[in-house]
């Protein structure tokens, strides 16, 4: 069963993780947590019908959120290929609709990213429960 609001955090800092998951779930929204861009890719592939949105750090060790963007864009079927990503960051090269989108991604959330702004995104991108 496909659960369209659930989020997908790719989030390497430990204390960044564990504050927006805590407030996704006080939002009311599963949140399945990855460390790594390359986890978050195999969680993505793994159950694609279960995410209706993937939150990605940019800067990670492993594999970047750049580059997790480009490789689950790339993949053959939809979902994960279209389900829709935003980068959250703190670097202000990327706090630019034009600079994200031409890294696949489908908007931006700037570092530390508020409830308020955690609630518009999950509205914006997820279906209804």
């Amino acid at each position: 069963m496909n659960n369209p609001r659930k989020v997908l955090l790719v989030e390497n800092d430990e204390f960044t993780r564990y504050m927006m998951s805590e407030i996704i779930t006080a939002l009311g929204v599963e949140v399945g947590i990855a460390e790594d861009g390359q986890t978050g890719i195999d969680m993505l592939c793994r159950a694609p019908h279960e995410y209706g949105l993937v939150l990605m750090d940019l800067h990670m060790p492993r594999v970047s959120g750049i580059e997790a963007a480009r490789q689950i864009r790339e993949v053959p079927m939809d979902p994960p290929r279209k389900v829709p990503i935003i980068a959250v960051t703190a670097d202000s090269r990327y706090h630019d609709d034009a600079a994200v989108k031409e890294l696949g991604m489908d908007g931006y959330a700037p570092k530390p990213v508020t409830p308020g702004q955690l609630l518009q995104l999950i509205d914006k991108f997820c279906a209804a429960a």
